[in-house]
């Protein structure tokens, strides 16, 4: 499976749920994804999810902390 720019652009861009298009002169839409670029695409969303759940627990665990 060949890993182009384009690609991974669009993947990167479904993983924020932001809309792009693939010119200037197309209208911004959710680009098209096979179902692994869209797996991919759910795992980046997943860990900045978890991400910010561990980042949000140490921030209300010092608040505890320091009550």
């Amino acid at each position: 499976m060949k890993c182009t720019k384009t690609r991974w652009w669009l993947i990167w861009s479904r993983a924020l749920d932001h809309h792009v298009g693939l010119t200037d002169e197309e209208q911004p839409k959710m680009p098209n994804l096979k179902v692994t670029d869209a797996n991919i695409s759910l795992l980046i969303r997943t860990l900045i999810v978890l991400v910010n759940f561990i980042t949000c627990g140490f921030i209300i665990a010092n608040a505890i902390h320091h009550w």
